[in-house]
């Protein structure tokens, strides 16, 4: 019997560590997505979030897997990457078994170059800049523009992906004509830590929530960092109902009536977000304690 309780305990703190390693080496993109397919199919809008899985081997090859948690379709297998220097290949998940091997980035692209120079539009490298990513850290932004398109570009963030997400390279389609899908990334999440805010939408939405229009409200959170004490600035006069303060893990750590003069010297060091809820929208900003 003791040797039994032994071997359960074993199991029982694999199983925890299995558990803590793969939480520490998550990341995740969190996606908003468009679809305009021709009548009779719905136009609308979906959230979904691209985390990664667990380590498998492939052809003798080891990769990580991706899934997706996605509010029109579930939980679901989209397939499995590796890194090699700085280039990402991967592999599509079919259902049944993984479809050969494809390049989907290569970070030491530089201007002029091409990238799926087979298809019907290229994508060409029209700028290399860096930025810096919430960490400090500086990363290679690669834009692109789509040969034989006007107004139709991309970027890519060396380590985070592309804007579109981090599977969806090349996706003009819907800027282009009125069908197919278009994807946006939100932000990206490394080791429970918001890395990069796509600028074009300043903000990181949590999977599922509902229609955010932070885009068209003029509402901001100061001082940010913060120490003791946050403020809403509500220039369009949003008539605020409620406040709710989440952690990444989406957590309700504190809620409130009130816009200003919210304690947060509680909270510990870290980044969070504020969920300001109207009468017909829900606003929502990033902050980080200090």
């Amino acid at each position: 019997m003791a040797t039994r309780l032994q071997n359960l305990k074993r199991l029982a703190i694999f199983v925890a560590m299995l558990v803590i390693s793969l939480s520490v080496n998550a990341q995740t993109w969190y996606i908003y997505g468009e679809y305009t397919w021709s009548a009779p199919h719905p136009v609308g809008t979906f959230h979904e979030h691209h985390y990664q899985g667990e380590a498998v081997t492939i052809g003798g090859v080891e990769y990580t897997t991706i899934y997706v948690d996605s509010e029109v379709n579930g939980n679901y297998l989209d397939g499995a990457y590796r890194n090699d220097d700085n280039q990402v290949f991967y592999c599509k998940w079919n259902g049944s078994s993984y479809d050969d091997e494809v390049l989907l980035y290569d970070y030491d692209l530089e201007v002029g170059d091409f990238f799926h120079d087979d298809d019907d539009h290229p994508m060409q490298v029209t700028e290399v800049t860096t930025i810096t990513d919430l960490n400090g850290v500086s990363r290679k932004k690669i834009t692109f523009s789509f040969i034989g398109l006007t107004d139709v570009s991309e970027f890519w963030i060396e380590g985070v992906g592309s804007n579109r997400g981090f599977m969806h390279v090349g996706q003009w389609e819907a800027d282009h004509d009125s069908e197919g899908e278009m994807y946006h990334l939100l932000c990206y999440h490394e080791d429970n830590n918001v890395i990069f805010v796509n600028p074009e939408y300043n903000d990181c939405d949590m999977p599922y929530a509902v229609e955010d229009n932070s885009k068209d409200t003029n509402v901001s959170i100061y001082p940010n960092p913060a120490k003791d004490v946050i403020k809403i600035l509500n220039d369009k006069d949003l008539n605020i109902t409620n406040i709710e303060i989440l952690d990444l893990t989406g957590r309700t750590v504190l809620s409130t009536d009130k816009s200003s003069g919210i304690n947060i010297s509680e909270l510990p060091e870290g980044q969070y977000f504020v969920k300001i809820y109207g009468t017909t929208t829900i606003v929502r900003k990033l902050f980080i304690t200090k």
